[in-house]
């Protein structure tokens, strides 16, 4: 014990963490390695039910996709005139259109393989593999067992899986068998009918929702997907089908399964099913070894950590005593009582920091600024302030009459938004010049960056005095940050408070006082209303899918003023931060769906989506918040949008001259754009892109090929023709006729007969 005692303290200290970390390792070592073990399964269960439910969801995603797209089809006016009228062979276009559209037009053709309508009423098929009539239909057997099955009762659409071999694809059967092999999409058409006539046949591309599946599975996993009736739609490993139906797996209790296999072997299952189609996906993960290192590997791992805890000791403990005895040594030489040999330096040293001056500036200001934070973030209870107010000395600082202010910078630049750190900084040089032109030392807190804002505390013993302080002050800060950083500020200014223990509540109005300021980009300092915050705001969702339009059309415009409008109706109204937030949120969560459903993925913004919603709850400005969506969110999405329509700009002039065509020239570009679902500016772009001709121009083209087909092929007058390109009268249409050609209509036809003679 002698011994012990006379040992210096850094020895007396390592030998003690030696001890403990030796009696801790060797009691509590099985136990973790133990309870490692289990929560590493639980954490490999969770992570496989993961990635099973993530997998399922794509393929469910996929599904919903082709189903959404052909239940919408039905609406489509080409394949309604398919459906509800016979169709000759003469009739191209329109046979044409509606197989354009349930082909998948781009949209899903990548996961259909085969499509075809069965029209018993007009008894005909339209499909991938041609049009012919339903008598001849090879398998029309199978069809109509369907039909009957299902047409007497409310089940309008279903996925069903048959498994059969399709036809020899050079025979004749291949073409007249309506394929259903595989797994199949039936819509009852029409949809709206009690008794539907016609039945769409979608047959899945399983080779492309496979090939989809295969790159998501990771390192180690299988997976086997069965249909609704438990057939094995796809495997990529039989071993997992045999352990499925050996351990009876299709329990619907049971999602996730461990399977012990033997030889210290484990297999992990985990099950997703798709409620719409009824199908089930079951992924697994093969481990091995695991248990492995707790029979053997244990021992040696066990004694390779103890001897790296002592080493980790011995290095941690002498990175933070040297620093301690440094301390030690350079106070002996200048303090009368030195450290004697064996003395506790530790101690020696606190009782020398206890003879400092206790009134330190720099801990001091550092331990001020830390509880004007906690104040703010309203962390402390009223013992704790109590306890910071004595031991800072801030009894005789305590004021009577107070107010929070807070300021923000503004930027001037709609189109500018300032980095987090470079706001910081500048709220910092803000704060540093205040402080070299107002004397902050008599005041209670000082003043501080927190969220995003510079937060001060102000003693009010005068009003009128504070008013023109304030006034001077304020001029003088906006000149100074205006001139150094080329940027405006705002102001909130709370309420006055006598009670030291409301700081929090004062802060609070000073920040919602800033929410209503001006939307404008110009200086403001706005009071606290008292009425503020009893008003809410119903989310607008109208405004919402207005957006999400914009957004898909590539309209910044559009999606610009909705912007403003929902800021302005939230600026304008007094309603809280607490309620302001949500309804910031869903806008957020509406701009994010929107990119995520246009296929433009989450790494489309600025900013990762995680860093984004903290800055939205960390705004105290609404107009910054406002700059801010525009510049990291709109922009992006208006930008990335606008390049895929462009790259579809071929397909899109095909669909806009089948529908000039279809409406022989009579239809506007507005009509063009709702019927085609893109903005009319973009329409116009690709006119001139394709053809260098404007909308008006193009359909003038159009007008005068049929007009000079009309008279040199019919017999029809002057005047039916002009009605039935929708002119007014005749005269309008021998003016244009006139205008474009040259010469009058009756002319053109003498002229165009007598060469034909």
């Amino acid at each position: 014990m002698k011994i012990i005692k006379n040992m210096r303290y850094k020895y007396r200290v390592l030998i003690a963490i030696t001890l403990f970390l030796i009696v801790t390792v060797v009691s509590f070592g099985t136990i973790f390695v133990r309870s490692y073990i289990e929560r590493n399964t639980e954490l490999r269960v969770s992570e496989l039910s993961k990635d099973t439910d993530n997998i399922m969801a794509s393929l469910e995603n996929t599904f919903v996709t082709v189903y959404k797209y052909y239940l919408a089809t039905q609406t489509n006016d080409e394949v309604k005139y398919i459906v509800e009228n016979d169709i000759d062979y003469d009739q191209v276009s329109a046979i044409t259109d509606a197989a354009d559209t349930l082909s998948g037009n781009n949209i899903v053709s990548d996961y259909v393989s085969a499509y075809t309508l069965v029209n018993f009423k007009t008894g005909t098929v339209l499909g991938s593999r041609g049009r012919y009539p339903t008598s001849e239909v090879l398998n029309l057997d199978e069809i109509m067992d369907i039909y009957n099955t299902y047409i007497e009762t409310y089940t309008k659409n279903l996925w069903i899986y048959i498994d059969s071999e399709a036809p020899d694809k050079n025979s004749r059967d291949y073409r007249m068998t309506v394929p259903i092999s595989g797994l199949d999409l039936i819509l009852f058409v029409p949809y709206s009918e009690v008794t539907p006539y016609a039945l769409f046949v979608i047959n899945m591309n399983m080779k492309q929702i496979t090939t989809d599946l295969k790159k998501q599975l990771q390192k180690n996993q299988d997976a086997v997907l069965y249909s609704a009736d438990g057939e094995v739609i796809f495997s990529t490993n039989d071993e997992l089908v045999k352990l499925i139906d050996q351990y009876k797996l299709d329990e619907p209790d049971e999602t996730s399964h461990i399977l012990n296999i033997g030889k210290g072997k484990k297999v992990y299952v985990s099950r997703s099913t798709y409620s719409v189609a009824g199908l089930q996906l079951y992924v697994s993960y093969y481990n091995e070894g695991l248990e492995i290192f707790t029979n053997i590997y244990q021992v040696f791992g066990f004694v390779i950590v103890v001897l790296l805890l002592l080493l980790i000791s011995i290095i941690v403990f002498y990175s933070i005593y040297k620093p301690i005895h440094a301390a030690a040594s350079e106070i002996a030489k200048e303090n009368s009582e030195q450290l004697l040999p064996g003395e506790d330096e530790l101690k020696y040293l606190t009782n020398s920091v206890k003879r400092l001056d206790n009134k330190n500036e720099a801990l001091i200001e550092h331990t001020t600024n830390l509880f004007a934070m906690r104040l703010y973030r309203n962390e402390l209870t009223k013992e704790e302030i109590d306890q910071y107010i004595y031991r800072l000395s801030l009894s005789d600082k305590i004021p009577e009459n107070y107010l929070i202010i807070t300021l923000v910078l503004k930027m001037i630049n709609e189109d500018t938004v300032i980095s987090a750190d470079e706001e910081k900084r500048i709220c910092t040089e803000i704060i540093d010049e205040l402080k070299r032109n107002v004397d902050t030392r008599k005041y209670f807190l000082p003043m501080v960056y927190y969220s995003r804002s510079v937060v001060a505390f102000v003693e009010t013993k005068d009003t009128e005095e504070f008013r023109e302080i304030m006034l001077k002050n304020y001029n003088y800060i906006r000149q100074y940050i205006y001139n150094k950083y080329g940027m405006n500020i705002g102001i909130g200014i709370s309420r006055p408070y006598t009670n030291i223990y409301q700081i929090n509540e004062a802060y609070t109005e000073s920040a919602q006082a800033i929410q209503h300021g001006k939307i404008d980009t110009g200086s403001f300092v706005s009071r606290y209303s008292e009425d503020s915050g009893y008003a809410l705001v119903k989310y607008d969702e109208d405004k919402e899918q207005e957006l999400q339009r914009a957004l898909r059309l590539g309209d910044k415009e559009s999606a610009y003023r909705l912007i403003d409008e929902i800021f302005a109706n939230l600026i304008g109204q007094k309603i809280t931060r607490d309620n302001t937030i949500p309804i910031l949120l869903q806008l957020v969560n509406s701009i994010v769906m929107e990119a995520q459903n246009s296929g433009l993925g989450m790494d489309v913004f600025r900013e990762e989506v995680k860093d984004i919603y903290p800055v939205i709850i960390d705004y105290h400005d609404l107009n910054r918040v406002r700059k801010y969506i525009k510049f990291n969110m709109i922009d992006p999405v208006i930008y990335k949008q606008n390049q895929l329509i462009e790259n579809q700009s071929g397909t899109i002039m095909a669909a806009i001259e089948q529908l000039v065509e279809s409406k022989s020239g009579n239809i506007t570009i507005n009509e063009c754009s709702e019927i085609l679902s893109y903005h009319t500016s973009y329409i116009w772009r690709v006119l001139k892109e394709e053809k260098n001709m404007t909308f008006t121009e193009y359909v003038e083209q159009y007008k005068l090929k049929l007009a000079k087909d009309l008279l040199t092929n019919s017999d029809m007058t002057v005047g039916a023709i002009a009605e039935k390109l929708s002119y007014t009268n005749a005269q309008n249409f021998i003016r244009f006729f006139n205008k474009m050609v040259g010469t009058t209509p009756g002319k053109f036809r003498q002229v165009s007969r007598a060469e034909q003679v």
